[in-house]
């Protein structure tokens, strides 16, 4: 399975910033961002990706490059997708 990299990274990033600071000014972005990824793939990709990001925040550990490695563990390829 392939992902849309912009699509990935806006939910990592947003993920990582509320978890960051706990703002809810964050949320909406956030539900928007994994509801457009949703559309593409299954809840539990969705899921682990949130988790991926949730973790490497508040590990401090962890860049967003590990969360493309992690994901490729399960078969699921992030890369750049050029606009149709």
């Amino acid at each position: 399975m392939k992902l849309d990299k912009r699509l990935v990274d806006d939910v990592i990033r947003l993920t990582k910033k509320y978890y960051k600071d706990g703002d809810t000014d964050h949320l909406p972005a956030l539900i928007e961002a994994l509801k457009v990824l949703e559309k593409k793939v299954a809840w539990r990709v969705v899921d682990l990706i949130g988790d991926l990001a949730t973790y490497t925040q508040r590990s401090g550990k962890g860049t967003y490059d590990d969360i493309y490695k992690a994901l490729a563990v399960f078969g699921i390829i992030v890369e750049e997708v050029e606009n149709e």
